[in-house]
């Protein structure tokens, strides 16, 4: 079924109720059985949740990506997101939850979570397989820093209303659609960094993708300069996520998702280093080190470009 976001915002909500889980189960291309228990069990979940829950997350939905800002995770958003994820991980490798533990513990006050990017479904799995491993609390926490194009179309928005998202403009330097000048997008990505700082301060977590843009190889690519910005700031400690998977179940150019084996490796936490690239420099080497051989970085690619 083909849904709009003007038409998603205005249905009653007993048509939300009718047409939200096909629509949602419908993208499982590979796994009928999740399939159907996914549709099921949203059903179930709608046909509980009240009126009220569902024209909250309609406010949400409709409203995501409007201005520069903290869009919070929509409660029922969340609760659908993970019952649908849970399906396309049920295959799952977790490696370095001491790490995690280390991070979440010790050091600096201000915590960031450094990842890879593959798929726009990558922080939708990130925050599945904690809550799976008994740590909601934790998945919580996370803020992903997201582009505009998170927030264009039906589907991405609403995974994006189902998660605690920060939005900042695309960097220049990988911007397809160039709709703000570059004093603009200095000017908003300074006032997301002092955002994101108040918000570690309150004791969220932020989750940056420094490469600004997905793989198109599967393979780690240059963190973006800029990102240096986010990672220099004081009081900062880094802990590396090394994320495999989530390429094939939500590729490039294909409107479906798959189920498929996904690998999520926490790394060593880093503490704060001197210098404005150093921070940046050292997470992608360690990200080079936790992935595998399919995603690492092809031989002579730059940390930083």
């Amino acid at each position: 079924m083909s849904l709009s976001i003007e038409l998603v915002a205005g249905l009653e909500p007993t048509l939300i109720r009718m047409g939200l889980p096909p629509w949602v189960a419908g993208r499982l291309a590979n796994f009928p059985e999740g399939k159907e228990r996914a549709e099921r069990l949203l059903s179930e979940l709608l046909q509980q949740s009240s009126d009220a829950d569902i024209q909250a997350l309609q406010r949400s939905f409709s409203e995501a990506g409007e201005g520069f800002r903290l869009f919070p995770a929509d409660p029922l958003a969340r609760r659908i997101s993970r019952i649908f994820l849970r399906e396309l991980t049920l295959q799952r490798e977790v490696v370095g939850l001491s790490s995690l533990d280390s991070f979440l513990n010790t050091g600096p006050s201000r915590r960031m979570i450094v990842c890879n990017h593959l798929s726009y479904t990558d922080t939708q799995v990130t925050d599945t397989v904690l809550d799976q491993l008994g740590r909601a609390d934790i998945a919580d926490r996370l803020v992903a820093v997201a582009g505009p194009k998170v927030y264009t179309e039906p589907w991405r928005r609403m995974a994006a209303v189902a998660l605690n998202t920060r939005k900042t403009p695309q960097s220049t330097a990988v911007a397809t659609e160039i709709t703000l000048s570059p004093r603009q997008v200095a000017k908003l990505a300074i006032e997301a960094i002092e955002d994101c700082c108040r918000l570690m301060d309150e004791g969220k977590i932020i989750l940056l993708y420094p490469e600004g843009t997905r793989s198109r190889t599967g393979q780690l690519g240059s963190f973006l300069r800029a990102a240096a910005r986010y990672t220099s700031v004081a009081d900062l400690q880094i802990l590396p996520l090394a994320q495999s998977g989530t390429e094939r179940i939500f590729p490039i150019d294909d409107p479906d998702m798959y189920a498929s084996p996904v690998r999520l490796a926490f790394g060593t936490p880093l503490p704060p280093l001197p210098g404005r690239n150093e921070s940046l420099e050292q997470a992608w080497s360690a990200l080079s080190e936790l992935l595998p051989d399919a995603n690492k970085p092809l031989s002579g690619t730059d940390p930083i470009q």
